[in-house]
């Protein structure tokens, strides 16, 4: 899908019927024709329309002397719609291409990034503002998310106090893969922002500099909080493992007493069941022979802090 918009009279972003100049281009799951068409029309190399569509790129900036035409990509989050259980993110790039006359944003996921840009006022013309529009845009989606998953590990938290199950177990599963995700993508961007400062490609204005020193330092306060929230799912995860573990061995020591109580009777039925000379005991005698052996095993674990 091909949308292109325009500005208006009153410096608002509204929708163009065809290509015209200074257009912003947004290209949304595009077919193999469609990323043609826009490649000759615009002059641009056909891997800056390829290379954003693929869920495994990575996060950088690219410059193409021979069409004066640049390629930033980002990763931005987005909820992993394979994921029906509980709550889970993944990171997809989007590609932004910047050249004389023509913005050109593709991304292989709908989102709805856009439509908060599309509310703000700004000159299309301005293409460098718009790129770091853009980029603020995802940091701060990644620091929205961050919040989003630090309640739903509150949550979790919560209830793992109470009841140990393996459904919790994997809800905090899929929020400490979602945060990997999140450490991956962030630090590429970071580095794809600190490009950005020294390219000789992207023109930046006064202006323009402040708002990158902004995106950076949203950026590094994303990748700081997933980093504190990385450490904190790690530092919970090996708590409850070691519980999951104290646990297990009380269980096998309560099964062992048991175990030891109850053969103590059955040895002693079996000794005096055999087919062989013994003292007469009654029957009240070798359940009195039982317990006493009970009664003096209880005595020694009880010294040796076993029931504790």
């Amino acid at each position: 899908m091909i949308q292109t918009f325009i500005n208006s009279e009153e410096g608002t972003i509204i929708k163009a019927e065809r290509f015209q100049p200074n257009n912003w281009i947004n290209m949304t799951q595009p077919s193999r024709d469609e990323m043609e068409e826009v490649a000759e029309y615009f002059n641009i190399p056909i891997e800056f329309l390829e290379d954003p569509l693929d869920p495994e790129e990575s996060a950088r900036i690219e410059y193409d002397e021979e069409t004066n035409s640049t390629l930033i990509i980002n990763d931005f989050p987005i909820i992993d719609e394979n994921i029906k259980q509980t709550l889970s993110y993944i990171t997809v790039p989007i590609g932004i291409i910047l050249s004389k006359g023509y913005i050109i944003t593709i991304c292989s996921r709908e989102h709805e990034m856009f439509n908060k840009l599309m509310n703000r006022r700004f000159d299309l013309r301005m293409k460098s503002r718009f790129l770091l529009e853009v980029l603020f845009t995802v940091a701060t989606m990644y620091n929205n998310t961050l919040k989003r998953l630090n309640r739903e590990r509150l949550r979790i938290e919560s209830n793992l106090r109470t009841s140990l199950t393996n459904k919790q177990l994997y809800e905090l599963m899929e929020l400490e893969k979602s945060l990997v995700y999140f450490l991956t993508s962030l630090t590429a961007n970071g580095d794809t922002i600190k490009r950005i400062f020294r390219s000789r490609s992207i023109k930046l204005y006064d202006d323009d500099k402040e708002l990158l020193e902004d995106l950076m330092i949203e950026n590094t306060q994303a990748l700081s909080t997933t980093e504190l929230y990385t450490n904190i799912l790690e530092s919970i995860a090996g708590s409850y493992s070691s519980l999951i573990g104290n646990e297990m061995n009380n269980i096998m020591r309560l099964l062992t007493l048991v175990t030891v109580f109850l053969t103590l009777p059955t040895l002693v039925f079996s000794f005096f069941g055999m087919n062989v000379d013994l003292p007469e005991l009654t029957w009240l005698g070798t359940v009195s022979v039982a317990l006493i052996l009970m009664a003096l095993t209880y005595v020694f674990l009880v010294k040796k802090n076993i029931f504790k």
